[in-house]
């Protein structure tokens, strides 16, 4: 009776008795014995038969035991370390957490330090006696099965990726999922047109601010808040009236890189980097499972290929807060550098020009090159001229042009695999040699000519260069198989002339359709001539056979042109 007494004065204080009930989403398939309200039961009832008062619950449900942020768990960790809880209690060591070392933690150096009573009821465990030797084996096992069980999901979602099964629940922005198969997406009327309106507001060289801002002015909800409204999801709460509609930029370059838009269903995309951690990285491409034309697109093939450009060079505004007309097309021609804008004194644009970025970059780079200066009007004028001289051909001579197209891109093609499959064969060729080598001063060693040092000194260098060969080898491989399946899209470029009645002059939105890159080669002060080579989207440069001596692309800038802009 006395040492009940005792227990009794022990335990009534002021302070808290925590009672910690989790549930996990696979604990919810255990059925009503794991549920919150059974564990809360056998918790309270504990407390009772044991004279623990003062009882608070903390509660996490759908949480996994791996991961230690959670939201029950911190508050009561938050009222251990002010020192405002005598007791915590579980209904089993698995409650607490399934990560060893940091259940551990908990249980043998937070709990002491802060002089808090540790008891799980069914394994036994009780800090308050010295009986717990195998307490640290239970935390183990208990690791061992979350351990287990991340295994068996992963396969799970891996098998539902490669059949192009959903293995989230929630659909790209822009579509719904078929109430009557979720594996299939369909449009959603409420937010589809403004998947639609970002493409074609970009496409055509409208800045990240200005499609903000259209978000904003039309009151679209950001994909989190909308999500919120429709789920009750807290992922992103936006709590201020203001954010609701502020889009960022991260979550617009989301939608303009999403293939999903296209009508095909990609999975695989990402992966855990363990399961102790909720942190995913993104799978690279060939370790995706790709799936066509699995559900109506939002978003046609050009418009998602020339808004993947436009990503690609990631244009900057100038001074004046806008995008220049050919930014990210223009390349030095003689050291591949970008070309960069540069603006003279004033507005006028004819002070507006463009120089080789490996020639401003001088002071600080060994390779030097020229200047490659070449005005903005003028190169305006060459390329609307040589863009309306190519579209007149394609639509007067359509079929010619197909067939010539297609003739050069095999030879082109063919040149390329030639090259390619010297350089392999060169490689492969070294690979042996280095093998030879490498046996024969294994040999010497074994044998006792060679010492251990020397042998060591001698193959290193020959490791690293066979290392290196292999890599190459690697590319080049791939390489071939490229160019072997790669060929000029003769018709995606006819079908994008036709789009066009006339050109009559340069728009962002025509000079990114058309043109993939320009080459800007040094002015030749003795001829008074300057190459420059334009690449055209999917057939690369053009040649129509009016100017039987030079390419289409080469201008001539004398004359007029010398005197009115003073190249």
């Amino acid at each position: 009776m006395s040492v009940v007494g005792k227990e009794d004065k022990m335990l009534q204080t002021d302070k808290i008795t925590a009672l910690y009930c989790r549930l996990s989403q696979e604990d919810m398939q255990a059925g009503e014995s794991e549920s919150i309200q059974n564990q809360k039961l056998i918790l309270q009832k504990y407390a009772d038969e044991h004279h623990f008062f003062n009882t608070r619950f903390f509660v996490d449900d759908g949480f996994s035991g791996v991961s230690f942020e959670r939201e029950g768990l911190q508050a009561m960790l938050h009222e251990v370390e002010a020192g405002n809880v005598a007791t915590v209690i579980t209904k089993d060591l698995s409650r607490l957490g399934r990560n060893y070392l940091k259940t551990g933690e908990l249980i043998e150096i937070v709990f002491p330090e802060y002089e808090v009573r540790y008891i799980a009821i069914n394994d036994g465990v009780d800090t308050a006696r010295e009986d717990n030797e195998f307490t640290p084996l239970r935390n183990w096992f208990n690791e061992f099965y979350a351990r287990d069980t991340s295994k068996k999901i992963r396969a799970v979602k891996q098998a539902k990726a490669q059949k192009g099964e959903r293995v989230n629940g929630e659909a790209p922005y822009g579509y719904l999922i078929d109430p009557d198969n979720r594996n299939h997406l369909i449009p959603d009327p409420e937010t589809a047109h403004v998947v639609k309106q970002i493409f074609a507001m970009y496409v055509r060289g409208d800045r990240m601010c200005e499609i903000q801002n259209w978000l904003r002015d039309n009151e679209i909800l950001t994909v989190g808040e909308l999500r919120y409204r429709r789920t009750g999801s807290k992922r992103h709460p936006r709590p201020q009236l203001n954010a609701w509609y502020n889009w960022p930029d991260k979550t617009l370059y989301d939608i303009l890189t999403r293939k999903e838009y296209l009508g095909h269903t990609i999975t695989g995309k990402t992966y855990k980097v363990s399961y102790k951690s909720k942190k995913t990285k993104k799978n690279p491409e060939e370790k995706r499972y790709f799936f066509p034309n699995t559900h109506e697109p939002l978003i046609d093939e050009e418009t998602f290929e020339l808004a993947q450009k436009r990503i690609a060079t990631r244009q900057r505004p100038t001074k004046v807060d806008e995008i220049d007309l050919f930014s990210g097309l223009l390349f030095c021609g003689d050291c591949g550098y970008k070309m960069y804008a540069v603006r003279g004194a004033g507005t006028l644009e004819r002070k507006h020009a463009y120089t080789c970025g490996n020639y401003r970059n001088r002071a600080r780079n060994d390779m030097l090159c020229t200047t490659h200066y070449i005005r903005k009007s003028v190169l305006k004028e060459l390329v609307l001229a040589d863009l309306q001289r190519v579209t007149s051909y394609v639509k007067e001579h359509e079929q010619e042009f197909i067939e010539t197209a297609n003739e050069c891109s095999a030879k082109a093609v063919q040149k390329t695999l030639t090259q390619q499959r010297k350089e392999l064969d060169k490689a492969q060729n070294r690979i042996n040699e280095l093998n030879i080598l490498f046996r024969k001063l294994y040999e010497d060693n074994a044998l006792g000519k060679l010492s251990d040092e020397q042998f060591a000194f001698l193959t290193s260098g020959y490791d690293e260069e066979k290392k290196t060969l292999t890599r190459r080898i690697a590319e080049l491989s791939q390489e071939i198989d490229n160019a072997t399946e790669r060929s000029a899209d003769v018709k995606r470029f006819v079908a994008l002339v036709r789009r066009y009645t006339a050109i009559e002059e340069l728009t962002y939105e025509n000079v990114h359709e058309f043109i993939d890159r320009i080459l800007i080669h040094e002015l030749d002060k003795e001829t008074n001539t300057r190459k420059i080579e334009i690449f055209y989207s999917f057939v690369g440069r053009v040649d129509t056979g009016d100017k039987p001596t030079e390419s289409i692309s080469y201008f001539r800038q004398i004359g007029a042109d010398v005197k009115s802009y003073a190249i």
